[in-house]
């Protein structure tokens, strides 16, 4: 146990062997992420019991995240023609019997502005609003590029109204059910209500963690309210970048990263972050720096999309990864929470506070949900955390949260018959350390409910 921050890697024709799974959870990937835009159900099997496999094989837990494809704003029927720079492209509500665009979700026309940017198939042609005037809007063409039918679109601004799940993405909870997922990103959300509407289409006895990805304007504006009903947040910065400045994107990873942080649920930091290494065997300066930087942010993860996925290396992108993380995890400035007023927030930090001065071996963390954990993670301080469950699932969660290693420990029935085992598993897990543990858990064992309680012992 080396490394703090976690690592996201996206399976795919690349990475999906049981040989190359193993691979690559043995050089330190902590979930696997099945991009339901493309799996299915054989391919969702198959990678599972893969995952599974190397769980056992290597006696630590591994997760699985299913990324729901979302909704697909998409232009509607045209005829294909070639644009230039300059030319005038009309953007209506509905046919008119004209060459204008229409969208498969017409209201995203009344939240355009006059400036704003509008991307086709990502970023060919691109456009800029210059007039809006009665449902219609106006655009010229700033990069040249082939209108079609059934284009990608994305703009500045973008915002739906409602969302309802599209029939794919009920048929992939359910299939991330049956394959028992411990996790679900939802795409493209834009406030509460989608979160919701994920958790009610899972089937009966099916309650995966739920991770809002944030990639429009309306995500970022309602990401505190959304993070309250969700269990983590990713910071989607593909499609964030085409919905606000770029320039606005490293600012809007920072706030996303700090919010999370002060609610105690895990972030994770994606989108192009070794993307070179897809066809290269080294990253540019800039992808290490960056992936450096969303460290010292305090992303609790990292995620590699087509790295892993496609590419040619996915050895060597998670070799790099990892060297990058526990360079960077060094520098990561520990930071303090004035909400300290609810008992079990109040003994995380206590924890917190007596490991650093006593400079423990581990903080040992007793939990039935995992937040205890994820409470004390928060505050990235040196200690790594490894956290008794009787849950594989909770342990499986945790591999989410930064510095924290979930070990499934039975039943945990007393502190007096719980302490040998965890002492025991923090010297295995963490090599090197002071003469001390920091234990937080709570007093009456079995029940869930408040962490009350803060003990140091010797190892």
């Amino acid at each position: 146990m080396h490394k703090k921050v976690k690592i996201v890697a996206t399976l795919g024709p690349a990475s999906d062997s049981p040989e190359m799974i193993l691979k690559l959870a043995k050089l330190g990937v902590d979930v696997f992420r099945f991009n339901l835009t493309h799996a299915t159900l054989e391919e969702s099997h198959a990678r599972t019991k893969a995952v599974r496999k190397a769980e056992e094989t290597l006696a630590r837990p591994l997760a699985i995240v299913g990324d729901l494809g979302g909704p697909k704003i998409r232009t509607g029927m045209t005829a294909e023609r070639q644009v230039h720079a300059g030319d005038v492209i009309r953007f209506v509500k509905s046919e008119d019997g004209t060459d204008a665009l229409t969208i498969n979700f017409p209201e995203i026309i009344d939240h355009l502005a006059v400036g704003a940017e509008i991307y086709l198939n990502d970023g060919a042609p691109k456009l800029e609003v210059t007039r809006i005037q009665k449902g219609v809007v106006t655009a010229r063409v700033v990069v040249p590029g082939v209108i079609k039918s059934k284009m990608g679109f994305s703009a500045q601004g973008m915002h739906v109204n409602a969302f309802t799940l599209s029939a794919k993405d009920k048929a992939d909870i359910k299939m991330m059910a049956e394959v028992g997922a411990d996790a679900l990103a939802i795409s493209f959300v834009q406030s509460v209500a989608d979160v919701r509407a994920v958790r009610k289409a899972c089937p009966k006895g099916y309650a995966p963690m739920l991770i809002a990805k944030i990639e429009t304007k309306a995500g970022v504006d309602h990401a505190e309210e959304i993070l309250r009903e969700a269990d983590g947040l990713m910071v989607a910065r593909g499609d964030l970048g085409f919905a606000v400045p770029l320039a606005e994107v490293p600012h809007i990873q920072k706030q996303l990263i700090r919010i999370a942080r002060m609610m105690g649920k895990p972030v994770i930091t994606a989108t192009q972050m070794l993307e070179s290494m897809t066809a290269n065997h080294l990253p540019t300066r800039a992808e290490v720096t960056d992936v450096a930087n969303a460290i010292l942010d305090g992303t609790d993860a990292v995620m590699l999309s087509g790295e892993t996925a496609r590419g040619a290396y996915p050895e060597e992108v998670i070799r790099t990864m990892v060297r990058i993380i526990t360079r960077a995890q060094v520098d990561v400035v520990p930071q303090a929470f004035p909400d300290n007023t609810f008992v079990a927030d109040a003994v995380a930090a206590s924890a917190v506070r007596i490991a650093d001065q006593l400079n423990a071996h581990a903080i040992i963390s007793f939990t039935e949900t995992g937040r205890t954990a994820q409470r004390i993670a928060r505050y990235r301080h040196s200690q790594f955390i490894v956290a008794l469950t009787p849950s594989a699932s909770i342990a499986r969660r945790l591999n989410f949260s930064w510095g924290v290693s979930g070990v499934v420990a039975g039943k945990i029935a007393s502190f007096d018959a719980a302490l040998p085992e965890a002492r025991s598993h923090a010297k295995t897990l963490v090599k090197k350390g002071g003469q001390y543990v920091v234990v937080a858990g709570r007093d009456q064992f079995g029940t869930t409910g408040t962490t009350n309680l803060v003990l140091v012992q010797t190892l």
